[in-house]
């Protein structure tokens, strides 16, 4: 599919078909496409009007202004990705620390820092432990190597933990002085004006925010202890004063910090989901639907079944993030989110009745979580039954 353009829910493929678009750039589309504010701040810039690539603008104390407010933090540093910027963060630390191991868990983008371990729970050769959200792995990963941590670096969700999680993480890494990094990428600005996690539930030393950031532009920002990040003190790349990019920022974080915005997707993502729910069951499909109207997820019994979803809704032209977290921008409301559910209506009869003796079980809700965030989600577990999952997991996708 080669899309040729879209304006607000809708984007459309060079096939003429439109398409309602839930994916929003993996979450990054929070206005929706096209959002006037911000296409006309871009134009401005574009055409000389807020200053240059060459040097400092008033556009950037303004973004950086705003990001201060709302997140917090006595220094902030932009990048491009939130790739760069995790990787910046988790740098600086171990910089200032002196420390070279970092405890992860989560997708923090692709990078070969990331890469997979020679073995379950053991350094990767960048010197990353994934603890796979396992908090008694945490635990133990800590206590095997005391005072050789740098940090803890988690990317929050919000769909498969609950705050309690996180206090269990703060307890945990605080009192054994580590480091905690959220990785707020995903979740920051959407639920909230501000961060999801750090500040409302746990402090965090570091934060890092991207997506919802400037509306689908490539802008990222790592924000904490000045101590800490005292090497990004002098952050810049070439393209770093790019007025576009800043204004694109500027734009969305002047809507989103009102709340008005987190506010009106919430509300209308959660009507999608309770009309969805309701055709799901109708249709006796064994597909549920979990978290909340900003961001949620279709857990499929199977990947048969979940294969034939996707393939449903994709003929009525809805645009998912096939397996992962769906997330609505601003612009899923009135006419356009009524035409959402009639679609999804039509995608639920063409399956009823596919699969009466299939159910949702341990298993799908566990791959859900996997796919989703690369994790294994709250769920209680020993660190053998953490492992033994892995397997399976790895063996079945």
């Amino acid at each position: 599919m080669v899309l040729t353009g879209g304006n607000g829910v809708y984007v459309h493929d060079d096939a003429g078909n439109t398409w309602i678009d839930f994916d929003n750039a993996r979450s990054s589309v929070l206005l929706g496409h096209a959002d006037a504010r911000v296409a006309e701040a871009v134009a401005e810039a574009a055409r000389g009007g807020r200053g240059t690539t060459t040097g400092w603008t008033a556009t950037l104390d303004s973004v950086l202004d705003r990001l201060h407010r709302l997140c917090g933090g006595d220094r902030i540093s932009l990048f491009r990705t939130g790739t760069a910027a995790v990787r910046a963060a988790v740098g600086a630390v171990r910089d200032s620390t002196g420390k070279r191991l970092v405890l992860s868990s989560g997708y923090h983008g692709y990078d070969v820092m990331w890469s997979a371990p020679p073995a379950l729970f053991e350094p990767n050769a960048d010197g990353i432990i994934d603890f796979l959200y396992d908090l008694e792995v945490l635990t133990r990963c800590l206590d095997r190597e005391p005072g050789a941590v740098a940090a803890v670096v988690v990317s929050t969700d919000a769909i498969h933990l609950d705050e309690g999680w996180y206090r269990r993480l703060d307890a945990i890494a605080r009192p054994r002085g580590v480091v905690v990094i959220l990785d707020e990428v995903r979740t920051g600005l959407r639920h909230r004006p501000g961060l999801q996690i750090a500040g409302q539930v746990i402090p965090a030393d570091v934060w890092v925010l991207s997506k919802g950031m400037a509306n689908g532009h490539a802008i990222s920002a790592v924000g904490g202890d000045a101590t800490l990040l005292n090497s990004l003190r002098q952050t810049s790349f070439t393209s770093y004063f790019e007025p576009t990019i800043l204004a694109a920022a500027e734009a969305t974080l002047a809507v989103v910090e009102t709340g008005e915005v987190q506010s009106a997707v919430l509300a209308q993502g959660d009507h999608f989901i309770a009309e969805a729910g309701s055709a799901l069951a109708e249709a006796g499909l064994p597909i549920e639907i979990i978290g909340g109207g900003a961001m949620f997820q279709f857990v499929c019994a199977n990947a048969v079944v979940e294969n034939e979803f996707y393939r449903a809704a994709g003929a009525e032209f809805l645009l998912f993030y096939p397996g992962d977290h769906q997330a609505p921008s601003l612009a899923l409301s009135g006419d356009a989110l009524d035409e959402s559910v009639q679609r999804f209506r039509k995608a639920c009869k063409v399956l009823a009745g596919r699969w009466p003796d299939v159910k949702i079980d341990e298993k799908s809700r566990y791959r859900a979580a996997w796919w989703e965030m690369c994790g294994l989600g709250d769920f209680a577990r020993t660190p053998d039954e953490t492992s033994r999952w892995v397997d399976w997991l790895n063996q079945t996708d």
